[in-house]
């Protein structure tokens, strides 16, 4: 892959105006949720990965970072059991360091959402880049252990790191898994065909579509 630091920094300084119930996992650490340097750690996590991908030739660009995936794991669509649990919970590029569990949940965050994408890509990083339109994890009002959608102001505020993506994985084929990247991605003049968000009932239409797009 090319050289992604500019990116980077720009993710790491978090979405601008200071949105409420927002995290930005790679700098905010809750001391009752996150282990002592998880923020430090999920940047690794997350540039580990980057390297196992290499040069993208699809992306699949989900919604947000979930409380179960990408808040603690630092990688969307992937949850740091897949990274650090049992072996057989964990994806086979994360098998060794730098990859490490960054909650204090003992038995470590598992999403639903994140084992369907990896199992329809066989647990294969390489080639396959997965990202999210508001890359940082907003929570609902039930507090941090919770999801949200975006709002539309939210997202427009802060495309300037999907730009920047976007940028960077010139030729890559984008598919927008959901509504809401789709529209993210068409905000800034990029069309890209939807996929069913795996989450809410929508696995099996998920892995079809994904399946008929990794064969074309």
């Amino acid at each position: 892959m090319t050289d992604l630091s500019r990116l980077l920094r720009i993710l790491y300084q978090g979405p601008q105006g200071a949105p409420p119930g927002v995290v930005n996992p790679y700098k905010d650490e809750r001391p009752d949720l996150d282990r002592p340097g998880a923020a430090r750690q999920r940047r690794r996590n997350l540039e580990a990965y980057l390297e196992q991908v290499g040069r993208p030739r699809l992306v699949l660009l989900g919604e947000a970072l979930g409380f179960r995936g990408g808040r603690f794991s630092g990688i969307a669509f992937t949850s740091e059991r897949q990274l650090a649990g049992p072996p057989s919970c964990r994806l086979p590029w994360a098998e060794s360091s730098p990859f490490r569990p960054t909650s204090r949940n003992p038995a470590l965050w598992l999403e639903p959402s994140g084992s369907v994408v990896w199992d329809v890509l066989a647990g294969e990083a390489r080639g396959v880049l997965l990202w999210n339109a508001f890359p940082w994890h907003p929570h609902g009002k039930t507090g941090p252990l919770s999801n949200r959608t975006p709002e539309r102001s939210l997202l427009a505020a802060n495309l300037r790191v999907l730009e920047r993506l976007l940028e960077e994985v010139n030729g890559a084929q984008v598919l927008a898994v959901g509504r809401t990247a789709q529209a993210a991605l068409a905000a800034l003049g990029a069309e890209a065909p939807a996929l069913r968000h795996p989450a809410h009932g929508g696995a099996t239409l998920f892995r079809r579509q994904l399946r008929e797009r990794l064969t074309c």
